[in-house]
């Protein structure tokens, strides 16, 4: 009898732990629009509120990467968001190497592709533009 109420215990403490790992549907979906022939690394949901203008982006994560490996950023924004959620990325030396936004022609892509040519650690900078409000998702996948 013993036996029987822990494999149950065991059972619905697993069921538990197994629901707890499913990503909501805007995240799967971000992850879905990054493509098929990557491998999804790491998501970051971002929510902002609007904010007066500044040169710096508000949301900052740390990052490995690694060299001779091709990464995906992938930005996807909650259609009640104010602003597009873009991203910059800047080196060790806090020298900006990647952005999605264009400045010259003003219009952010959705995903940008890096080539990483030196392992080590990463700053990736998320905002929406023009420092507005806005709840979106930040995919890093790993290309393959």
């Amino acid at each position: 009898m013993k036996k029987y109420v822990l494999s149950i215990l065991l059972l619905f403490a697993a069921s538990l732990i197994m629901k707890g790992q499913l990503t909501d549907p805007f995240v799967a979906k971000c992850i879905k629009n990054a493509g098929e022939n990557v491998r999804h690394l790491k998501d970051f949901r971002i929510q902002l509120g609007s904010d007066s203008p500044d040169s710096d982006l508000r949301y900052r994560v740390k990052i490995t990467l690694w060299k001779n490996r091709k990464y995906r950023f992938t930005m996807c924004t909650f259609d009640n968001s104010k602003g597009e959620l873009i991203i910059s990325v800047k080196d060790n030396e806090n020298k900006t190497i990647l952005s999605s936004f264009d400045k010259n022609i003003g219009e952010a892509s959705a995903y940008i592709d890096f080539n990483c040519n030196k392992s080590g650690i990463y700053q990736l900078n998320y905002d929406f533009l023009n420092r507005q409000s806005g709840s979106g998702v930040g995919v890093v996948s790993m290309i393959k």
